[in-house]
């Protein structure tokens, strides 16, 4: 008994090793693959469970790190409309900019989920793109009044990555 118990640690140690280092070059591959490795990689490094997820797992990763990002960037729209004295069309900009990522983006982001979870990848992938729309409109309609963020469009560049990065994550399915 006591012999089955050792094998089955050593075992353990032995395999668990192999099985991270597996599943991070699954990792590396995917984020290679979406051509921002860098960017994907400290996505999924921020997720705990990314080392045990499949490629469909690193997409669904990614997605809640375009959730985050997208929170980011209307914390910071928030922060610019509290800071901004009445700039008239730009604080107008802003708030439509705002509004639509809380209502439209969240809720595209929200399908594309449901469409990895449901294996309906084509609705995932169509869900992530509509859903980036509203943040690179946003950003256009900014600089159409010569409005410039860099924290903001930043942020917006960085969410514009991941959301292309998942997209071409889920073609590969």
């Amino acid at each position: 008994m006591m012999m089955m118990i050792k094998f089955m640690l050593f075992t353990y140690l032995v395999i668990s090793p192999i099985s991270i280092c597996a599943n991070k070059d699954l990792m590396v591959n995917e984020c290679h693959n979406a051509q921002v490795p860098i960017i994907c990689m400290q996505c999924l490094e921020s997720d705990p469970t990314s080392v045990s997820a499949n490629s469909v797992g690193i997409a669904s990763i990614i997605i809640n790190c375009l959730d985050s990002r997208l929170q980011n960037i209307t914390n910071i729209i928030t922060d610019l409309l509290s800071s901004k004295e009445d700039k008239g069309e730009v604080k107008t900009a802003l708030e439509a900019c705002k509004k639509e990522l809380l209502m439209e983006a969240t809720t595209k982001l929200s399908e594309a989920k449901t469409g990895l979870n449901t294996n309906d990848y084509d609705k995932a992938n169509l869900s992530i793109k509509l859903a980036l729309g509203f943040p690179l409109s946003c950003r256009a309609y900014l600089k159409n009044f010569k409005f410039a963020s860099l924290e903001l469009f930043s942020q917006i560049d960085i969410y514009d990555q991941l959301s292309n990065a998942a997209m071409r994550i889920i073609d590969r399915f």
